[in-house]
């Protein structure tokens, strides 16, 4: 007999009534906190907090050890959580299981993978740790040639509260080794080596890329038949009941229960006996309630639905909380018709414990084994999207064509399964069995009556959405080969993907979302783009997916939707998580940098020098005048030009690197003329460098500053020296024309006395 069976992710023991209210905001609570062995034998734990000393919190940079997250931090109570691809809220209970793995951080929210689900939940609802923290983890092991996983219900003790067994272990699965998974489908041996797939929403690492493992019991649907009579089910509970339970001689009750409701037996039986602690719990006791119907968490025991007898709980269980309820299509409680566990099924909104699911169906591998194993692989499984990334929800049609009446629709949950009635694909359609309760001419499901005919109420899914997971035995005990579907089979209808499915956006940004088309053309029609879930106006999406936040927007998530302009009903979502602008590390910006010297630099061939407050006589006075330098390039950070400064008009209008030069001043009477003329070759080169940015302009407007003053002061030098001697020149002059002219009289006189 060759299965292809699955797990549940994490589990942990159930016992007592999951909170089961038609009222959303009743979070489903189990009286008290239990453990569960591979038997199906359950104790109560302790249910306080188990916190972990010194928790060594987020690890933002993914590069150290992995890490966990503990849900344990309270006492039996829920802990809310988001859904990360669907937006949708759920809910889990720590003390039933404790573990998850951490995949990020953000906007004061951990992301994780439990039970099947990644989530978003608030950072002071639980801790994060390293992996070397943890005392122990949840993981899987192969015994005896089962397949069991342990489940962590206190992090800070070594060993593992509850085992469930998940019936045979697949032919990858090695004894001996310690495998880790948070889907129940895919293993891994090394835990850090798991956490890279998950955040890549990828499984090619894992030892089963291939061979997803579906554990059989815990995706079969409700909408099954089991083998066995009630004669052998009373047999069988004969000898595994305690004195005084109130499941007692219940066998023929939950099988004439399932021919009249269509939900199998056999299920309703381990769900019993996992609600009720095999009929000995005080709700069971005291009110006839075997499911906990009704106990939500705000006082299980006295909120627990009471009945005048167990017949009437079954009966209620099957026809109004099963085949009128959680298996109705259209109920909000509806996420497939199967036990599973936080991801899909009765397990998202039937119980906080993570592993309600898991724990049924470990009591279903016994009852089946105790019986002769006649339930184990009876029937053909499909599932719809094995690995969570597009979220489809498929149209389940009257007969096997597109153009068929629409029954009903799967909704969005992936890992979600159906019971294939023939598994060799008519026309690129699986036959199924319905969900829903059809009417009499199967043209659509209803909720007046919970009666149901496995042979009348059946439908069709297209094969290209569907993966067959086992396949029924056949009568020699071995299973029949998969027929693949047909190849290049039209779809059913337009299918449209929104792309990224899901992302985070700061407030105040904007994000592109693409739409894609799944149809016989596979051309583009025209859409019609939503948003839902803002809380701010200025949140919106324009005609082409373009999201913009607002500033003002405080939703955690927003959904953005595509639909088709013609149906608004078909469409597709993208989720868009809500990131709070922080403030970035800031870098103060920096001031224009001043120059070394006090003084503002001075127009070139000006002949006074600003640290001399008392001028030679005749030196001509320039007032102090804050102006760039002649030829000097105008920084864009300076809009507005200073008082004294040369006015550059139309800067704004010159090509960014263009040199402009300003405007001569008037000459002053001692100014050298040439001194006036700008030289450009600077100029030209503060151009070139200023490309690369202001503060290398800056740093160049320095330097010829530098050098201007000290040319400035050399000549000033120069001109005081030059006046100095221009005072000498006068008296030399007149004692060199005295001392000629005395010698010119004298040689005159004694020319004179010579020739007399």
């Amino acid at each position: 007999m060759a299965l292809v069976l699955g797990l549940s992710l994490l589990g942990t023991g159930s016992l007592a009534a999951p909170v089961f209210a038609a009222n959303t905001s009743e979070k489903k609570q189990e009286e008290t906190v239990t453990s569960m062995d591979e038997e199906g034998n359950m104790q109560t734990v302790e249910s306080g907090p188990k916190l972990i000393e010194n928790p060594a919190g987020p690890d933002k940079t993914r590069k150290g050890e992995p890490q966990v997250v503990n849900f344990r931090t309270k006492n039996n109570a829920v802990t809310e959580f988001i859904e990360q691809e669907t937006a949708k809220p759920g809910y889990t209970n720590g003390a039933y299981g404790a573990d998850a793995v951490y995949l990020g951080y953000a906007n004061g929210k951990y992301k994780f993978m439990l039970s099947g689900v990644v989530g978003w939940v608030k950072e002071d609802e639980v801790q994060v740790v390293n992996l070397s923290q943890a005392k122990a983890v949840s993981c899987y092991e192969v015994k005896d040639g089962k397949l069991l996983h342990h489940i962590v219900q206190d992090m800070t003790t070594p060993g593992y509260a509850t085992s469930l067994n998940n019936g045979p272990a697949p032919s990858y699965l090695e004894p001996g080794v310690t495998y880790y998974s948070y889907d129940g489908h895919y293993f891994y041996k090394d835990y850090g080596v798991m956490v890279t797939d998950y955040r890549k929403d990828q499984r090619s690492q894992s030892v089963n890329p291939q061979e997803p493992y579906y554990n059989y019991f815990q995706y079969l649907p409700m909408r099954s038949q089991s083998s066995y009579t009630g004669m052998e089910v009373n047999k069988m509970l004969d000898g595994t009941l305690k004195e005084g339970s109130k499941m007692k001689d219940t066998g023929e009750l939950f099988v004439s229960n399932q021919n009249t409701y269509g939900v199998n037996a056999l299920l309703m039986t381990g769900i019993a006996a996992n609600e009720s602690n095999w009929g000995k719990s005080s709700i069971s006791q005291k009110k006839n309630n075997l499911f906990g119907l009704n106990a939500t968490d705000k006082a299980p025991g006295a909120n627990a639905n009471q009945y005048e007898s167990v017949a009437d709980c079954i009966e209620d269980f099957a026809n109004g909380w099963m085949s009128k309820g959680y298996l109705y299509p259209k109920d909000y409680r509806y996420n497939g018709g199967f036990l599973g566990n936080k991801a899909s099924g009765l397990n998202v909104k039937y119980a906080s414990d993570p592993y309600w699911g898991e724990k049924a169906a470990n009591i279903v591998w016994r009852l089946d084994h105790a019986m002769g194993e006649k339930d184990a692989g009876k029937y053909t499984l499909a599932v719809k999207e094995i690995v969570p990334k597009e979220h489809v929800s498929v149209n389940v049609r009257k007969e096997p064509s597109a153009s068929s009446t629409l029954l009903y629709k799967t909704g969005k949950a992936a890992n979600y399964v159906v019971l294939v009635r023939n598994q060799e694909a008519k026309d690129g359609f699986y036959e199924i069995q319905s969900d829903g309760v059809l009417d009499e001419k199967r043209e659509g499901v209803v909720k007046s009556s919970g009666n149901y005919s496995f042979e009348q109420m059946y439908g069709y899914m297209s094969a290209d959405y569907l993966t067959l997971i086992s396949f029924s035995k056949q009568e020699d005990g071995e299973a029949q080969e998969p027929v693949a579907p047909e190849e290049n089979q039209k779809p059913e209808e337009i299918t449209l993907f929104v792309t990224p499915e899901a992302v985070e956006v700061l407030q105040g940004k904007t994000q592109q979302f693409t739409a894609t088309v799944k149809n016989e053309t596979g051309t583009l029609p025209e859409l019609a783009w939503t948003v839902v879930g803002n809380q701010s106006q200025n949140t919106t999406v324009d005609n082409n997916g373009m999201l913009t936040v607002g500033k003002d927007e405080t939703a955690d998530k927003i959904i953005v939707r595509a639909a088709l302009a013609a149906n608004p009903e078909k469409g597709a979502d993208a989720v868009a998580v809500i990131a709070k602008e922080q403030e970035p590390d800031k870098v103060p910006a920096e001031p224009p940098k001043e120059e070394e010297t006090p003084e503002p630099p001075e127009q070139e061939g000006e002949t006074v020098t600003p640290e001399e407050p008392d001028k030679p006589e005749g030196e001509v006075d320039t007032p102090k005048e804050p102006e760039k330098p002649e030829g000097e390039v105008d920084t864009p950070e300076e809009p507005e030009n200073q008082e004294g400064e040369v006015e550059t008009p139309e800067e704004s209008e010159k090509p960014e690197g263009e040199t402009e030069t300003p405007k001569e001043p008037e000459k002053q009477d001692s100014e050298v003329t040439d001194s006036e003329v700008p030289k450009q070759e600077a100029p030209q080169k503060e151009t070139e460098q200023n490309l690369a940015g202001q503060e290398v302009h800056q740093e160049m407007n320095t330097e010829p500053s530098k050098s201007q003053d000290k040319q400035k002061q050399e000549k000033q030098q120069e001109k005081k020296e030059s006046v100095k001697t221009g005072d000498e020149t006068p008296v030399l002059l007149f004692v060199i024309t005295g001392s000629v002219a005395i010698l010119f009289l004298l040689y005159r006189t004694v020319r004179r006395k010579k020739y007399n």
